[in-house]
């Protein structure tokens, strides 16, 4: 079923598409191009506690003219160091870099992209040895090129 966040083999999260905090934005300015991914998810349980978790994907320059030419783009990030330069961060308790993801876009249709992401999340930043998980992310989000497209998900 589409629509989650899967951590570890215990916990799923549904997408959140309230307050604007799911999107794919996709900027075009002179000759370059980048899009970028903020997917929140509604609270659920996450061990003894209640969270509502989200990633955040900065933008990653991309060659392709339109945002339908997404479909097939990948990007990957192998390294803790390499996350936390771009400033990508994933939340549970604070906002953690990841140690490793990869993202897709597999379709654009109706102003929505699917989107996959998989990798490896840091849980508890506090704790030494970091305690870390795999997480799975399949789900459709709101394309968004400018401000006014808010509007087509709003009613």
């Amino acid at each position: 079923r589409l629509i989650m966040l899967k951590i570890g083999d215990k916990y799923s999260f549904e997408v959140s598409y309230a307050d604007r905090q799911s999107c794919l934005m996709f900027f075009k300015e002179d000759e370059s191009a980048s899009w970028s991914l903020d997917i929140g998810f509604c609270e659920g349980d996450f061990g003894d506690e209640s969270v509502a978790p989200a990633i955040c994907i900065n933008p990653i320059d991309t060659d392709k003219n339109s945002v339908e030419e997404l479909v097939g783009e990948r990007f990957e990030v192998t390294t803790v160091k390499e996350c936390d330069e771009r400033e990508d961060t994933f939340y549970i308790f604070e906002s953690e870099p990841m140690v490793s993801y990869e993202v897709e876009v597999l379709e654009i249709k109706d102003s929505k992209a699917h989107i996959r992401c998989s990798g490896i999340m840091i849980v508890d930043g506090y704790s030494d040895p970091y305690e870390e998980e795999k997480f799975e992310i399949d789900c459709l989000v709101p394309i968004i090129e400018a401000a006014s497209d808010w509007a087509k998900f709003e009613n």
